[in-house]
Order: structure tokens, then sequence, then C-alpha cells
């Protein structure tokens, strides 16, 4: 179980298991997005009788709080750029993206079982190295993770850190990944809790990174420690953690916040 396995807030039924996407979206919702999490794309119309009948079926497995895959939904007839730049011909048409690329799709209606049996065949395999990072090496790749990062750019960071190869930049990697994880996720709206004053914070706190300001980064994710819940503050102090590893170990920020993170509450 990894590390954002362990520090989902879902409370009883998943949030953004189904979304609506449109071409305008696609690219955030779908392309970024399946870089964390598989995204099944369903491509459907109103009028089509058979995506009325698999529509259903779809929502109901991707609400299972057992699936782990997101089901993005979009109406052909209103988004036709993305329906022709994939080829759709015939619907409805189900695709699966895993790290921004079709890794396997089919037309028509088909029974739950039938789709349970994609979705598992689709995401049992390892996922397609990133088209994105190639063969660049261990250290170059920790470095562009370390520029984005300074720069507020979760999802640009997150695809040079995932999937990283055993190295002696390896260990590095993994502890900037929260970080990471969380300006992307802030950004797409899975790490959206729903309380307000926490949900500020957050997005304050990408604003602030944005802007490179980290010590502002840093007295607002110690806000998020105050007003969160302990599932929250685990979570928020893994990402100071993080940001901690981005700074440096004599940066003057890391040895001001992290003394006051020991301090007992």
């Amino acid at each position: 179980m990894g590390l954002f396995d362990i520090f989902k807030k879902n409370k009883g039924k998943k949030r953004f298991a189904i979304i609506d996407i449109g071409d305008a979206n696609f690219e955030q919702q779908v392309i970024r997005r399946s870089y964390v999490t598989p995204v099944m794309v369903d491509f459907w119309a109103s009028w089509c009788v058979p995506c009325r009948q698999l529509g259903p079926v779809l929502e109901k497995i991707a609400e299972d709080p057992t699936s782990d895959f997101i089901l993005a939904k979009l109406n052909t007839e209103e988004n036709q750029r993305m329906a022709a730049k994939y080829n759709i011909r015939s619907i409805p048409a189900v695709k699966l993206f895993r790290n921004g690329q079709v890794v396997a799709e089919f037309t028509g209606a088909k029974p739950d079982p039938l789709v349970r049996r994609f979705i598992k065949k689709a995401t049992s395999v390892a996922p397609p190295i990133s088209q994105k990072t190639g063969n660049m090496e261990p250290a170059k790749r920790v470095t562009k993770a370390e520029q984005h990062l300074k720069k507020g750019r979760g999802f640009e960071a997150f695809i040079m850190l995932d999937q990283f190869p055993d190295s002696p930049k390896a260990e590095r990697a993994q502890k900037l990944i929260p970080l990471a994880r969380f300006l992307f996720d802030v950004e797409n709206g899975d790490a959206l809790t729903g309380v307000d004053k926490l949900d500020d914070a957050y997005l304050d706190v990408v604003s602030a990174m944005r802007k490179r300001r980290p010590g502002q980064a840093l007295d607002l994710l110690f806000y998020a420690l105050d007003v969160g819940e302990s599932m929250d503050q685990d979570y928020v102090t893994a990402v100071i953690q993080s940001l901690f590893i981005l700074l440096g170990e004599n940066h003057k920020l890391t040895q001001e916040y992290r003394l006051k993170l020991a301090q007992p509450a």
C-alpha cells in the first residue's frame, strides 16, 4: 500500500468516482490524472440506446469502494474534438488510460461481468513507461523534478519521480513524491476535502509555491495541521517533510520549521 493510499480522505462513498469531462478539460482530467490512477473514458451520446444500457453498469462499478479507477464521461455530441482525436466511430466506446496512454478499449454495451474482467485485465499489469521521461538519467530526472517543485508544478514533478529506477537517487525521489502528489492532487481536486478552511489552505499552498515562497507555503501547511483532522494531519506532515527534503537540511526554513514540527501540539 502506498503513502497516498493510506491518506485517502474518502469516508464511505467514493469522491470523484464519476466525472463529466469535455474537450476543454480532457488534458487535465484524463491525460494528467491517468498518471496516478487509471481513468476510464466513456464516449457516449444522449440518443444512443446502447450508451444508456452501458452507462449504469460503468457507474455502478466506478462507485464500488473496491474499484480503483475514475470514470470520465464525455458526450460526443458536445465534444467533437476529442471524439475525433480518438477516432470514435461507434458508441458507446470505452477507453482506459494509464500514464497518458490508451491501454485497453472496447465498443458496444457489455454486461457487468465482462466489464469487470476488462478492467481487471487492463489494470493488473504495470502501466506503460511514461513517454515524458524516456531514457532520461536518474540524476537528471531528480534535478528536473526539483526545478518543477520549486515552481509549484506538481504534475511535471510527479512524472519525473514516478516509476523511478533503482539508483543512488531513488531514495531522494521517493521522499519528494509526497510534495509532488500534493501539488498535483490539489490542482485536479483529488486532495480537496470539502472543508473550506482546509481546502483554502491547500490551494494557497500551491499558489505560494508557484510564487516561489516556500516560507509562506510552510506557514499555510502548519495552519492546515491545526484545522485538519488526524488523517489530514498525517497527510500534511508528509508534505511538510517532503518540502524539507526539497529545501535541504541546512536551509534556514527547514531548521526553523523542523523545530516547530517537533514541538508538542
